[in-house]
């Protein structure tokens, strides 16, 4: 199974890609422009564009460089012509075929050129697509950091599976990924959780005592007051570090139980508690960052970008949220990290213009702050949308969630849609054991590619030892298809890394489950032709190798059968 939660140390990137292929091709597209007649190539800009085609009509690869060339005297089409002629006369290997469609060059790959991959994959394991990309880079992820006023609800379950795998793919391609939690365990609400609690155990005792208006209304507290044996007397602070206590401890079990566990927890009381808080506004007068206007201290935030400056300090010499997160992304800052990742729920999307102007304040480079804004996720059970709200306590948690349809199912539910998007969770399809279901779509693949090793293996065939099968006998378009798919893992490993839309991991699983799946229905694997056997048994292999790589760089167990 790959590690993928410590960095891998490898090359630019293990094993063929089709970025080499993209990359050969631009190098040979530019060689056939200095071969055309000045008036042509005196117009070519210094770069070729290379893309894959899209439609297998179309070919592997395109390139739109005759558009770039043509001229009102000379359109893309008759450019397209001589270009054809002159990139025929010295076809490389690799292509078996060029095209012009409509003044587009569309150039076919060679099965040899396509199937390399397969060893490739082969020699390099669950190694496959990890790089050295990221060149170390220290990368601070921050995620989750719910309020520890209650249980964690499904909305910040999408937070750290997405969080998770981040960490993952980041350290799978070559940077340094920390995975942080940020406890807000100061201020108003925390003082309302001490009360609520207080109110609850007096409850318990006989008395009347209402929970403040705008405080916690859900069971947990009276379950967490029931705990209490004699509280100190006179000592309100007592019943809000109780009630702290207990919820993060409840956290940090969910949180262990969903697989994902974090390298540090940072607490807001502390910075409160060495001072930081204050000597930070006093640094921000300093530097001329803040003034004082209407009893309040404000941020110069629109110096920075943001649409209006933000008050630090009320009038009654409390804080806001902002002035505390200052004072934690300058912790963030001074540790080294290079770069800058946070999860936050959709109530906070006007929050991230004042972190990019806070970061910037403190000397950082604001583009190295990325800031993904988890949208909420609504529960459907039997076609009907389930009521949920939050501090009258009618809300599903994350573990009820994961008691109910299990942590991989949960998992990739969250991350098989993009984060910014709202997400239709549908409780009735993740329990189905069935095709169904995409988490149970994905794991039968890996088990059936499993399978296939095992049964190979009982038929005599040595699967660590597949680097001599004939390739070539694999000649189906749906061999090519999913050999050219596997291909594509290493690029998209880096681009994920680089855009953190870690959804495009779980569609090229899909995709790639959806070939497979369709394939073994059409071909038997291990038959009676011995050499062709062996062929289709390295491209199992391989097809494992990446399935698991994948699915753990999700986060998603890899069973032994289903």
């Amino acid at each position: 199974m790959p590690n993928t939660g410590l960095r891998q140390s490898s090359q630019n990137s293990t094993g063929s890609t089709m970025r080499d292929t993209r990359e050969k091709l631009a190098e040979f597209v530019k060689a056939v422009v200095r071969t055309l007649p000045p008036e042509i190539r005196d117009r070519f800009p210094g770069t070729a564009v290379v893309q894959p085609a899209g439609k297998p009509e179309f070919g592997d690869f395109t390139t739109n460089i005759c558009f770039r060339l043509a001229s009102p005297e000379m359109p893309p089409r008759q450019v397209a012509r001589i270009f054809l002629e002159e990139a025929r006369r010295a076809l490389p290997r690799f292509i078996c075929r060029v095209e012009e469609r409509n003044g587009f060059i569309n150039f076919f790959l060679s099965p040899e050129s396509v199937l390399e991959v397969i060893p490739d994959i082969l020699a390099a394991g669950h190694r496959y697509g990890s790089s050295s990309a990221g060149n170390g880079t220290r990368v601070l992820v921050e995620f989750v950091s719910a309020n520890p006023t209650g249980p964690l609800t499904i909305a910040h379950g999408r937070q750290a599976a997405l969080g998770e795998a981040i960490a993952r793919i980041l350290c799978f391609a070559g940077y340094t990924a920390h995975r942080e939690y940020y406890l807000n365990d100061s201020g108003r609400q925390m003082k309302l959780l001490g009360e609520s609690l207080k109110a609850r155990y007096e409850q318990i005792h006989g008395k009347d005592t209402p929970v403040p208006e705008d405080g916690y209304q859900g069971e947990y507290l009276k379950e967490i007051a029931r705990t209490i044996t004699q509280p100190p007397a006179g000592n309100d602070d007592f019943f809000r570090a109780y009630a702290c206590e207990a919820i993060l401890g409840t956290i940090r079990k969910d949180l262990a139980d969903f697989g994902v566990a974090f390298d540090s927890w940072v607490n807001e009381s502390a910075f409160h508690e060495a001072g930081l808080v204050t000597a930070t506004i006093e640094q921000l007068k300093e530097k001329g960052l803040v003034y004082f206007q209407d009893g309040a201290w404000w941020f110069k935030s629109t110096s920075f970008g943001d649409e209006k400056d933000r008050v630090v300090v009320k009038s009654d010499g409390t804080v806001t949220y902002l002035l505390p997160d200052i004072v934690y992304h300058r912790n963030k800052i001074s540790r080294g990290y290079h770069r800058l990742i946070t999860l936050l729920g959709p109530d906070h999307h006007g929050y991230v213009p004042r972190l990019r102007a806070a970061v910037q304040a403190l000397g950082f480079d604001p583009d190295r702050l990325q800031v993904i804004i988890v949208q909420l996720t609504t529960l459907y059970r039997s076609g009907e949308k389930m009521r949920m709200s939050t501090r009258s306590g009618e809300f599903i948690t994350l573990r009820e969630l994961i008691d109910e349809v299990g942590s991989d199912a949960a998992k990739f539910f969250f991350l098989f849609r993009r984060a910014e998007s709202h997400l239709d969770f549908d409780l009735d399809v993740a329990k189905k054991r069935s095709l169904d279901n995409p988490v149970f779509y994905l794991q039968y693949a890996y088990v059936r590619l499993l399978h296939i090793l095992e049964y190979a293996k009982e038929q005599g065939y040595q699967t660590d030892a597949l680097s001599k099968a004939d390739l070539s006998l694999l000649s189906e378009e749906a061999e090519r298809n999913m050999a050219m798919h596997l291909g594509t893992f290493p690029d998209l490993v880096e681009r994920v890394s680089r855009t953190l839309e870690v959804h495009l991991i779980a569609e090229y699983l899909l995709d790639l489950a959806r070939g497979f799946h369709s394939y073994y229905h059409d071909h038997r694997i291990v038959g009676s032709n011995r050499r062709l056997s062996e062929a289709r048994i390295a491209l199992t292999q391989a097809l494992l190798s990446v399935f698991s790589t994948a699915l753990s760089l999700l986060n998603i167990s890899l069973p032994d059968r289903m």
